[in-house]
């Protein structure tokens, strides 16, 4: 067997182990840890600013934690938890918050500025690649013209 040979095999069978092992890391069910440390990761502290239950230190957050740790333990799902907390604490629980009702704008805005940014970008290129040229301009390009064709 060739050196070239071997090389694609090997490189090939490294494809073939890399996406088996992506597959079972992205279909395998989270551990409760993860779960915990998930949850805890998106949702705000009730009393902090900006900031999640994971990240703060006051005692609410710390209360909260152990509270997403019983129900992952007794068999809740992320949503049932999420929902829970909502109902308690409000709306703003979400770190990130859910693309509907008066949110909707927190996630166009930023999408509507970049296409804006963008048309501008293409505006000023578009000018830029077409210059006018002037009376003078042309005369010269016809002079030079006629005396490539009439040396």
């Amino acid at each position: 067997m060739s050196e070239r040979l071997r090389n694609r095999v090997a490189a090939a069978v490294l494809a073939v182990s890399a996406v088996v092992i992506a597959a079972v890391l992205v279909t395998a069910p989270a551990s409760d840890a993860d779960r915990v440390a998930h949850l805890a990761g998106i949702l705000k502290c009730p009393v902090c600013t900006s900031e999640s239950i994971a990240s703060s230190p006051s005692g609410i957050a710390r209360e909260s934690l152990a509270l997403i740790e019983e129900r992952v333990a007794e068999g809740w799902t992320d949503d049932e938890i999420i929902d829970f907390f909502v109902a308690t604490y409000g709306d703003d629980m979400l770190l990130d918050p859910a693309g509907s009702g008066r949110t909707v704008a927190l996630w166009l805005l930023p999408l509507l500025a970049a296409a804006a940014g963008v048309v501008m970008i293409l505006r000023r290129q578009r000018r830029q690649a077409q210059p006018e040229l002037t009376d003078d301009d042309r005369l010269r390009v016809a002079a030079a013209r006629r005396q490539r064709e009439h040396p």
